[in-house]
């Protein structure tokens, strides 16, 4: 049977450099082959130099102690505690754990991200399965003719193709927003969705499906809308929103990516009324 040897021998130890930094010390200064550091031995006040290691010669002299030497006269001096055997077992765990931090990772192999791709829209009422979710949560009463049944595919690896369908909008970068029992996801580019009224007011809002639940409020029979469709973009909608003279912010912030928006459109915008949904 063929045998195998590990790239760290059980007897190898590591060098002074090496030491020192599993240690937690770094060098204040480098000159050539000699490294310097502050205090190891005693309390570090300054970054003035104390001990100094040669790596050419594999030696070590400390100012403050008036001795050095090689490695394992550090070693013992660093641990007066223990025995040689004891100090060998530790610098052979360090020197193994030091090697495997310098192992090159093994590359992996990349995830690839499914390609969806829209094959073509209609509006709602001819796929099952969207209507049940939108019965379900409670939309079908409240959609508008913005939400549409998005069909879209992806074609995997072998070129066989998955189809799909769900309920979705469009935002202003032509991607859809879609939703469905098992899937939350834009086809297409990210944006947000924008519904144009009033030159003044705008109302914000971080799903379309929180815009349908509220949409009879007084405050938005004739305001803009704009619905962010995901928090990354809510710098966007604070500069959007500081054009006009009243701004409505709606929004839950328990959600993920939602729970500091408050302060912020709070801090940015004060005249902005933020409103809990």
């Amino acid at each position: 049977m063929t045998s195998y040897k590990s790239n760290t021998p059980s007897n190898e130890t590591p060098d002074l450099l090496t030491l020192l930094k599993a240690l937690g010390h770094e060098p204040i200064s480098i000159n050539g082959d000699e490294f310097g550091y502050a205090s190891v031995f005693g309390k570090r006040t300054n970054n003035k130099i104390v001990l100094t290691v040669n790596q050419q010669f594999k030696s070590w002299f400390d100012s403050s102690l008036g001795k050095g030497g090689n490695l394992m006269d550090f070693a013992r001096t660093y641990w007066p505690d223990l025995s040689t055997e004891q100090i060998e077992e530790k610098l052979r765990e360090i020197q193994a754990r030091s090697a495997k931090k310098d192992r090159p990772l093994r590359k992996r192999k990349a995830t690839k991200i499914p390609d969806y791709r829209v094959a073509r829209t209609r509006p709602l009422g001819y796929n099952n399965e969207v209507t049940d979710f939108l019965m379900e949560s409670g939309l079908w009463e409240l959609v508008d003719l913005n939400i549409r049944e998005v069909y879209y595919y992806v074609t995997d690896q072998k070129g066989k193709r998955k189809d799909f369908c769900a309920a979705g909008w469009l935002n202003e970068n032509g991607g859809w927003e879609v939703r469905a029992q098992n899937y939350t996801g834009c086809i297409g580019t990210k944006g947000m969705t924008f519904n144009p009224g009033s030159y003044s007011i705008l109302a914000i809002f971080p799903e379309y499906v929180d815009y349908l639940k509220r949409r009879n409020d007084k405050h938005l029979q004739y305001a803009s809308v704009l619905i962010l469709n995901h928090p990354e973009f809510l710098s966007a909608a604070l500069k959007r929103a500081s054009h006009y003279e009243k701004v409505l912010f709606y929004v839950d912030d328990t959600r993920i990516g939602y729970q500091s928006a408050r302060e912020v459109f709070t801090d940015k915008l004060p005249h902005a009324e933020v409103i809990h949904l």
